[in-house]
C-alpha cells in the first residue's frame, strides 16, 4: 500500500451547481421596482455523490478572498424563472448590485415591467413567491475527510474556497438537502475545479467525491479500481426509488438516512410505513390529511385558461393564467417541458410540437399527453357553450326522461284505463280498477365526426380555425337533438296500438280548411284535448293546451293569437289564448317544420301534467362529448365530437295537430 503525501490535489470539470436562498419581501421598493435577496448564507448542506456513492457535507466559504464578485459587478447577474437559460421570456429581473456582509450575500433585483410576466412579479411583492435558488460554480475546494475532521461531522466535509455566483433563480421549491443533489444533465457546460483533499499521513490516496473527469495530481496514490458500471447503476436506481418513496409518503427528508444505511428499497418503504405507523398512534391514531396544489396542474391550469381566453374573449383570466397570457402555444409547450427536466436546446419547431404533443407528466404510463388532455378540455367547455347557445325550442315542451345506462331499447309501458273511486258496500269491501297496457320503445343513436388541431396550426399559434370548428360542432349537436324530437312530430309515429300518433282515432288530428291557424281552429283543437279519455274511462282527462307549436311561415299569427293586444273581431269575444287568458299558450316557433309543411301547426300539453314526447342522453354524456387522440392519420391532435341522445313519443293524447289545409 503506498503511503499519501498529507493532502494531494486533483483538477475537475464539474458542473453548475444550486442553493437555497430567500427573498426579503419587506424591502420591496415601489419606486425603481427591486426587491432584496439574501442569495446565500453559506451553511452547509448534505448532497450525494454519485460518482462515489456516497454522501458529503459542502460548505460555501463567504468572504471576499473566495466569492468571485465579478458578474455581480459587471451587472450579468440575472433572475431567472426556475433556473431556465433556454430563452429570454424565462427572465424575472436583473441584479443592479451584489455585496457580501456578514458572511452572507445580498442583491438588490429589479424586476421585468414586462406585461406578461405581471403576474408572476405581483407574487414575488406580495411575498407569495419566497423561494429562490442561486446557481454558482467552484473553482476551488477543499476537501477534510471524516477521520480528519473535529467537529465530529460522519460525512467527507467540502468547502467551496473560490467561487463564483452566476443567476438568481425565482423557484416553488428550493434546493433540498433530503432529496440529495439532481442528476446532471449530460450535455450540461462543466467547469474546471482544483480541488485539495487533506488527509493523514496513513490515508490511502482517494478520489474526489466530486466524480468523474480527473486528472492526477503530485500525490502518488494506489491505483482505483475499474468502475463497476452494473453496480453504479443499480445503486443510482436504488436511490432514486427511495428518494421516490419518501416523496410520495410525504417525508422527503428521511430519504438520506435511509439511503445511507444500504436498505433495500422494500426495506426503505418497509420502514417508512413503520414510523409512519408509529407517528399516526401518537397522534392517537388521527392523520392529518392535507390536499396541496401540484405546480404541474397549476402551470397546466394557467395554460388552459390562456387558451380558453383565446377562443372567448370572454374567458376569464386569473394571475395564474395572466402569467402566460404574452405567450405563444409553442412557448407555452416549451416551458412545460423545461419545466419536467426535457430540454428543448436546438429543436426544431416541428421537433418541438411533435414533443408537446406526446409529453406526459407521468412518464411510462398509458395516457395522453398534458397539452393534447389540456387542449380537450378547453375545446369541451367551448364546444358546450356553443351547443348551449343553440336555440333547442323542443326542450320547452317535451319531458327529459331519465339517462339511459346503455344502447338497448328503452321500453315505455303505458297504463291504459282511469281510477274511478267507487263507494264502498256494507262489507267495506273493495273493487280492483281494469288496466290494458300498450307500449312504445326507442333507443339511443350516436351521431359525430372529427376535427384536427394541426401540427402546423399549432407552431403557427392558430387557434381561431379551431375554435370556429368547435363553435359549429356545438352548433350542429343541438340542431341534430331538435331534429330528433321534431321528426317524431312530422314523421307521425307509429305508436303502440299500431297507429299513428296523430290519427282519426286518437281524436287528436284535424283537417281540411278549417284547420288553418285561426281563433276558431284553436279553440276546436283545445277541445279535443279536453275530452280525450283513457281506455274504458267515462270521464273526459279534461288536459288543457300550455304550448303552441308552429313553423316559420305563421310565426306572425301565432303570436298574434297568443298577444294580449289582439282583438277579436266581434266585442263579445275574448282573447282566450293570450297570456292573461283561461287557456294562455306559449307560442313555440320552429323552422324545421317548415320542411314537412308550412301549414301544419300543434298544440302540447305540460308534459308534467301528462306524457307527452320525452327524451334523453347516454348515462354520464349529456350533450355533446369530445374525445381525443395524438393522431397517425393527422399531422397533429385528432378530436372527436359524439352526441348520444334518443327520443320517443309516449302518449298521444297531450298532443293535437292541424293540418291547415
Amino acid at each position: 500500500m503506498t503511503t499519501a503525501t498529507a493532502s494531494a490535489e486533483h483538477l475537475h470539470q464539474l458542473p453548475m451547481q444550486r442553493r437555497e436562498a430567500q427573498i426579503v419581501p419587506a424591502s420591496y421598493n415601489e419606486a425603481d421596482n427591486t426587491v432584496d435577496v439574501v442569495w446565500t448564507t453559506g451553511a452547509r448542506g448534505l448532497r450525494y455523490d454519485w460518482g462515489e456513492g456516497r454522501y458529503y457535507e459542502e460548505e460555501l466559504v463567504v468572504d471576499d478572498a473566495s466569492v468571485d464578485m465579478t458578474r455581480f459587478d459587471s451587472g450579468s447577474v440575472q433572475a431567472l424563472n426556475s433556473h431556465s437559460t433556454y430563452g429570454l421570456s424565462s427572465i424575472l429581473g436583473i441584479a443592479t448590485r451584489g455585496w457580501l456582509a456578514e458572511g452572507e450575500g445580498h442583491a438588490r433585483v429589479k424586476l421585468s415591467q414586462d406585461p406578461g410576466k405581471a403576474g408572476l412579479v405581483a407574487d414575488i411583492k406580495a411575498g407569495i413567491i419566497r423561494n429562490i435558488s442561486v446557481g454558482y460554480t467552484v473553482q476551488r475546494y477543499e476537501v477534510i475527510e471524516p477521520e480528519d475532521r473535529t467537529d465530529g461531522g460522519q460525512h467527507p466535509l467540502v468547502r467551496a474556497t473560490r467561487w463564483t455566483p452566476h443567476e438568481i433563480s425565482f423557484v416553488t421549491v428550493p434546493f433540498d438537502t433530503g432529496a440529495t443533489t439532481r442528476a446532471a444533465d449530460p450535455v450540461a457546460q462543466t467547469y474546471p475545479c482544483q480541488i485539495t483533499t487533506r488527509a493523514s499521513a496513513a490515508l490511502n490516496t482517494k478520489e474526489s467525491p466530486m466524480g468523474a473527469n480527473t486528472s492526477s495530481g503530485a500525490a502518488t496514490a494506489e491505483p482505483t479500481a475499474p468502475n463497476n458500471d452494473a453496480i453504479l447503476a443499480a445503486e443510482r436506481q436504488r436511490s432514486i426509488e427511495i428518494i421516490t418513496l419518501c416523496k410520495d409518503a410525504g417525508v422527503p427528508e428521511q430519504a438520506a438516512d435511509l439511503i445511507g444505511r444500504n436498505l433495500s428499497v422494500a426495506d426503505a418503504g418497509l420502514a417508512i410505513l413503520r414510523a409512519k405507523a408509529k407517528t399516526d398512534n401518537e397522534a392517537g391514531g388521527h392523520v392529518n390529511v392535507r390536499t396541496v396544489s401540484d405546480e404541474t396542474q397549476t402551470r397546466l391550469r394557467g395554460i388552459e385558461e390562456v387558451v380558453a381566453s383565446r377562443l372567448d374573449s370572454a374567458a376569464k383570466l386569473t394571475d395564474n393564467g395572466k402569467r402566460f397570457r404574452g405567450m405563444s402555444l409553442m412557448e407555452m409547450g416549451r416551458e412545460h417541458l423545461e419545466a419536467h427536466g426535457v430540454s428543448t436546446r436546438g429543436m426544431d419547431r416541428h421537433t418541438l410540437a411533435g414533443h408537446i404533443l406526446q409529453m406526459r407528466s407521468a412518464p411510462g404510463y398509458m395516457g395522453s399527453s398534458d397539452f393534447a388532455t389540456l387542449l380537450s378540455n378547453v375545446a369541451n367547455k367551448r364546444l358546450r357553450q356553443s351547443y348551449d347557445a343553440v336555440s333547442t325550442t323542443y326542450r320547452r315542451w317535451a319531458a327529459k326522461a331519465p339517462n339511459a345506462p346503455d344502447f338497448k331499447a328503452i321500453n315505455i309501458v303505458q297504463l291504459d284505463g282511469q281510477i274511478d273511486l267507487q263507494p264502498l258496500n256494507e262489507a267495506g269491501e273493495f273493487k280492483y280498477s281494469a288496466f290494458t297496457d300498450s307500449g312504445t320503445s326507442y333507443k339511443l343513436g350516436t351521431a359525430g365526426r372529427i376535427v384536427a388541431l394541426t401540427r402546423h396550426a399549432i407552431i403557427n399559434d392558430d387557434l381561431r380555425a379551431f375554435g370556429t370548428i368547435l363553435k359549429k360542432f356545438g352548433n350542429a349537436a343541438g340542431r341534430f337533438e331538435n331534429m330528433t324530437v321534431y321528426s317524431l312530430l312530422t314523421g307521425n309515429k307509429v305508436m303502440g296500438d299500431n297507429k299513428a300518433l296523430f290519427h282519426a282515432d286518437h281524436a287528436n288530428n284535424t283537417t281540411g280548411g278549417g284547420s288553418a291557424l285561426s281563433l276558431d281552429a284553436l279553440r276546436a283543437s283545445r277541445l279535443q284535448m279536453r275530452m280525450q279519455k283513457e281506455a274504458g274511462a267515462s270521464d273526459p282527462l279534461n288536459l288543457a293546451p300550455a304550448y303552441l307549436i308552429a313553423p316559420a311561415a305563421l310565426e306572425t299569427q301565432a303570436y298574434i293569437l297568443t298577444n294580449a293586444n289582439y282583438v277579436p273581431a266581434k266585442q263579445t269575444d275574448i282573447n282566450e289564448f293570450a297570456g292573461n287568458g283561461r287557456s294562455a299558450v306559449e307560442p313555440i316557433i320552429e323552422p324545421l317544420l317548415d320542411a314537412s309543411s308550412t301549414t301544419a301547426w300543434y298544440l302540447a300539453t305540460d308534459s308534467g301534467v301528462y306524457d307527452t314526447i320525452e327524451y334523453c342522453y347516454l348515462d354520464g354524456a349529456e350533450g355533446p362529448q369530445i374525445d381525443q387522440q395524438v393522431g397517425f392519420d393527422v399531422d397533429g391532435l385528432q378530436m372527436r365530437c359524439r352526441l348520444d341522445f334518443a327520443a320517443g313519443a309516449v302518449d298521444w293524447r297531450g298532443l293535437t295537430r292541424a293540418t291547415g289545409a
